[in-house]
């Protein structure tokens, strides 16, 4: 599990880094420097990535029972598998909107970007002004105004925004499994003898 906080804390910088070489950014200097490695790693770690979450499913009740034993084991797992479900909805939906933000904002930078090589193409286009927000705001959520439109618009050498979309949704990802395994590694097993010299003096009083 803690292995997929690398992998998922990793995956902007190899998107970028993959980006880079691939539009030449790099290479022209380090003509030796190739993208294979980098893209080849991202795979590898998306497959991981995705093998982690059945592996966690499988272990989770004998886990459970080594944790605290085998009477409380099937309480504990449907609360576990609740909490699952929970996060199978609201996890997307909070990602979904951290993309979300990250799309808005590459638009405005190619709004800006656009506007600043040619003040008229956006009226042309789109038949609005750069500073009418909400008929741009229309516009996007109508899925009339996109990245893919703006490139078309953008100059040459202007970098396609959209690998990198998903950039602070990796982040935060791997900020919350930090902290899911930060508090796992808290956890620790009932210590019986304590709880049965407990037992014994409560029942002695």
């Amino acid at each position: 599990f803690g292995l997929g906080i690398p992998i998922v804390g990793m995956t902007p910088y190899l998107c970028h880094t993959v980006v880079d070489l691939a539009s030449g950014g790099v290479t022209t200097s380090c003509p030796e420097v190739n993208f294979w490695p980098y893209l080849m790693t991202f795979y590898t770690g998306s497959v991981l990535a995705i093998t982690f979450y059945g592996g966690v499913f499988s272990i989770l009740p004998a886990y459970i029972a080594d944790l605290f034993g085998q009477k409380h084991a099937g309480a504990i797992h449907g609360k576990a598998l609740t909490a699952w479900a929970a996060s199978a909805v609201c996890g997307p939906m909070g990602l979904a909107y951290l993309r979300s933000h990250s799309q808005q904002k590459a638009v405005q930078e190619l709004l800006e970007i656009v506007d600043k090589d040619d003040a008229t193409a956006i009226k042309k286009s789109f038949g609005c002004s750069i500073h009418d927000y909400s008929t741009i705001q229309n516009l996007i959520d109508a899925k009339t105004l996109t990245i893919e439109k703006l490139m078309q618009l953008a100059p040459a050498g202007t970098v396609d925004p959209t690998p990198f979309l998903y950039d602070s949704t990796c982040y935060f990802a791997a900020g919350l499994m930090s902290m899911a395994a930060l508090s796992n590694l808290l956890i620790r097993p009932l210590d019986l003898n304590a709880a049965l010299k407990n037992l014994q003096a409560s029942k002695s009083t």
